[in-house]
């Protein structure tokens, strides 16, 4: 598979770039919460977090394996922490793959309690089963972000 490896000044200028897109939403239907997707959300989230003056949550969904193959999704976060997202909640991630974490994290919860959900990622996939609301680039690639380098 095709490899783009992104540096840390690209980095921001998407994490910039996506800042403007979710403003105008943030602006119109303020957001209660930005949960981030572990690991690749976290870097995003922070940045949002910090940029639109919200507080954050990082949530623990996976499904790589060590391989780069996609296992059994599991959701490694507690209930409690869980139970802080509720509202009007960005959710968001490096980049929307297979959208299988994405989706499962949504049903679980929805289930627990009932946020307004709206996505945002740097990068979006034809492949995923979920499609972001705001997503800055649209790719097939493996992207290689500056923290996996």
């Amino acid at each position: 598979m095709d490899k783009e490896f992104l540096s840390w000044a690209e980095f921001g200028e998407l994490v910039s770039k996506l800042t403007a897109a979710v403003t105008e939403l943030h602006e119109q239907r303020p957001f209660d919460r930005i949960v981030g997707i572990s690991r690749g959300g976290l870097p995003i989230g922070v940045s949002l977090s910090h940029r639109l003056n919200l507080p954050f949550t990082p949530v623990e969904v996976k499904s790589y394996k060590a391989d780069n193959s996609q296992g059994d999704i599991i959701l490694d976060t507690p209930q409690e922490v869980l139970s802080r997202c509720r509202g009007h909640v960005l959710l968001v991630d490096d980049l929307a793959d297979s959208g299988k974490t994405t989706d499962f994290l949504m049903s679980h919860l929805r289930e627990l309690t009932q946020p307004e959900i709206t996505i945002a990622t740097l990068y979006y996939k034809r492949t995923s089963i979920v499609k972001p609301q705001f997503y800055v680039e649209e790719t097939a690639k493996w992207i290689v972000f500056p923290w996996e380098a």
